[in-house]
């Protein structure tokens, strides 16, 4: 009996996973790994699905731990996927760290911006690990001229001078 619960367990978080990946129940291909005559084999025994199943397909171990399998083709596309995701999050992020110090051209700051990231990154340094804002302060004090100059902005405002 008790088994029985912990196999229900393990269904129960096999559905709550395959439901967020939109996988319908009966699609799902639920293997149960066996430990074999042999010390150093194991067996998967086919209990829910088809070897037509799409991907991922569940494995549930002597110890009722959860593994997926997927193809080598699935895990190169979402590690690519995530790669892109990763590329476009730093890129977001390095916008709005340029816009913050009010660029006077954005693609002028944008490019001094990844030079030197370039840089940084043949010495080692991971982009990841760059701290954006302060990339971009520091281009500001090398660069004043690709920034507004909002003090010296006001200031002019303040002693009724032209812009």
């Amino acid at each position: 009996m008790k088994e029985l619960e912990k196999y229900s367990n393990c269904l129960k978080r096999i559905d709550d996973f395959s439901n967020n990946l939109g996988m319908k129940q009966e699609n799902r291909a639920i293997f149960e790994m066996r430990q074999s005559d042999k010390e150093n084999e194991k067996c998967l025994v086919l209990k829910n699905g088809n070897f037509d199943s799409p991907e991922p397909w569940f494995i549930v171990d002597e110890n009722d731990e959860i593994h997926t399998m997927i193809s080598l083709n699935s895990l190169k596309n979402i590690l690519e996927s995530l790669k892109q995701t990763q590329k476009e999050n730093f890129e977001l992020k390095l916008e709005k760290a340029i816009y913050q110090q009010i660029p006077i051209d954005f693609n002028d700051a944008w490019i001094v911006a990844m030079d030197e990231i370039k840089k940084r990154a043949q010495g080692g340094l991971m982009e990841i690990n760059i701290d954006l804002e302060k990339l971009i302060a520091d281009i500001k004090k090398e660069h004043p001229n690709l920034f507004v100059d909002m003090e010296a902005m006001a200031e002019r405002i303040k002693n009724n001078e032209r812009l």
